[in-house]
């Protein structure tokens, strides 16, 4: 079933032929089995099952020891009365037990709610109960903030040494699980990934693993080349979506991963010597600290395995793109994409001297158009709002079918990002609707005086939004995060400004900070910049 409707849809939707179509499906080993994720690890557990799956710290683990570890506390939680579709939150920073997590998800077909580690009781109060989630498993050092909010659980397991009341130890739990045969399990597995909030309160993008998710490892493996004996490098926090997704995908290839429990620059660069890493995600902010290095640093270790570097999450400018392309090699893609819609356009290693403004072309199974406030197509290179069409668009946001609805037009879906399409098919990303500034009754797109300054030498991080002004409506106003050691002044960097954007653009307020507000994923939170404007 799962072939068929692929096939149909690879035909129907992208035109190509049946031998093509075939020969998509055929790349991965998804197309001999039906038991969707939690089969082929077991197919990898049963061909090569001493083959690494997951190194971390000095610790390792094989598929055989991760697929029958994981299939024990699957039946373990079972045996707890969670039944499969039920909602087990993951509360963990990076660890080697996080891919057999993802593993029991799939197997016992739960619904799994992965949560910021730097999450206060609060917030996990808030995110536990909008998902009606009353399943827990998280790390001991956690265990504070998580008792304190307030909401009442049926099953704690956490990871560490010691359980306290209620709590049932993680390794204890896998040893008395069992090895229950749970490949009959009707139901698909889904996920509620909470968005970062960057314009408001976080909402569960839920999402079921459909028929195509096929079609999604397909078209990984084609545009980003990965292959069965990759190194894959996990430095991202494994809570966010896209990190999420290149391990499950890293899983169904069968690779040997290896995790960071956290970023450092030169520490990445260290593991991607020491296990010659083929590939890598990473955001915007971790590109920029590894393009701080100074030179003597970068070249202390050789980086001649790495083949595919992924960024993603948050806007790299052009300079950036550029300079690692020049100081580290020609192997950087960036794609856009969101929790909500997955990977939409792909900019390729070799398109980016020409076209690194862009965020790339749209990639297998996607469309997408740009509308204006009329929900009417635009013409090329005309600013829109981005909608788009895939079969791996979430379900929904999780209780919210009036917010989803707004989203939608015609099957298409919106984030809120506003860009252009050039005569080459290339997208661009003008800002978030929510950012863009009007000032004197002219739209501003902060991120383009944003992208400016990231070229100026003393310039690490730049943030531009809108605040209140009496004549004009608004006015802009620019926060800059310095170089360690630079005196640069907003006198030096106006004058530098007007050699590459009109003048009307220029911010009128300036403020040299510390550092900005983000997300784990290098998004700046512009919210809380306007809020410290009010207050």
């Amino acid at each position: 079933m799962y072939s068929l409707k692929t096939l149909k849809y690879l035909m129907n939707e992208t035109g190509l032929s049946l031998w093509k179509a075939l020969n998509e499906i055929s790349k991965t080993v998804l197309f001999r089995k039906k038991e969707g994720i939690a089969g082929i690890i077991r197919f990898h557990a049963a061909q090569e099952p001493f083959r690494p799956a997951v190194i971390c710290g000095g610790e390792s683990m094989n598929y055989s020891q991760l697929f029958t570890r994981a299939n024990s506390l699957a039946s373990f939680l079972l045996s707890r009365g969670v039944a499969p579709g039920d909602k087990v939150a993951i509360m963990a920073q990076n660890c080697i037990q996080l891919p057999e997590l993802w593993t029991i998800m799939n197997l016992a077909k739960f619904s799994a709610i992965p949560l910021n580690w730097r999450l206060r009781r609060d917030e996990i109060g808030y995110i536990l109960s909008d998902s009606e989630c009353r399943n827990i498993i998280y790390q001991e050092h956690l265990r504070e903030e998580i008792n304190y909010s307030n909401i009442p659980l049926k099953n704690k397991i956490v990871i560490g040494k010691e359980a306290r009341d209620g709590e049932i130890l993680y390794d204890e739990a896998v040893n008395a699980g069992g090895s229950a045969d749970l490949s009959r399990i009707a139901i698909d597995p889904s996920t509620i990934v909470y968005t970062s909030g960057t314009t408001g309160k976080p909402k569960g993008a839920h999402r079921t693993t459909t028929p195509h998710f096929l079609l999604f490892v397909a078209s990984m493996v084609y545009e980003f080349g990965f292959r069965h004996d990759d190194i894959h490098l996990v430095v991202c926090p494994l809570y966010h979506s896209a990190p999420l997704a290149f391990m499950t995908l890293q899983l169904l290839i069968g690779t040997t991963q290896v995790v960071l429990p956290k970023f450092d620059p030169e520490e990445m660069l260290r593991a991607i010597e020491k296990y010659r890493v083929t590939s890598i995600f990473v955001v915007p902010y971790m590109i920029i600290e590894i393009l701080n290095l100074p030179d003597s640093v970068i070249h202390k270790y050789d980086l001649s395995s790495l083949r595919t570097v992924i960024c993603a999450a948050a806007p790299l400018s052009a300079h950036h793109k550029r300079s690692f392309q020049q100081r580290i090699g020609r192997v950087l893609y960036e794609f856009y994409g969101a929790t909500e819609t997955g990977i939409n356009t792909i900019l390729k290693p070799e398109e980016i001297e020409k076209k690194a403004e862009s965020v790339g072309m749209v990639c297998h199974y996607n469309r997408i158009k740009i509308l204006d406030d009329q929900k009417k197509e635009v013409p090329l290179n005309t600013p829109g709002e981005i909608y788009v069409k895939n079969p791996f668009i979430m379900n929904g946001y999780y209780r919210r079918s009036s917010e989803t609805e707004e989203r939608m037009h015609c099957g298409y879906l919106t984030v809120g990002d506003v860009g252009r399409i050039d005569e080459d098919g290339y997208l661009y990303i003008l800002d978030r609707k929510t950012d863009m500034v009007i000032s004197g009754g002219v739209n501003i797109y902060p991120a383009e005086i944003e992208d400016a300054l990231l070229k100026h030498s003393a310039v690490k991080f730049a943030a531009v939004i809108g605040v209140p002004d009496q004549k004009w409506g608004e006015r802009l106003k620019a926060f800059i995060v310095k170089k360690d050691k630079s005196s640069v002044d907003k006198n030096e960097l106006e004058i530098f400004l007007r050699t590459m954007i009109a003048s009307f653009k220029i911010p009128k307020d300036w403020e040299f900070v510390d550092s900005l507000p983000m997300t784990p994923s290098g998004k700046v939170l512009k919210r809380e910049l306007r809020q410290q404007q009010i207050k």
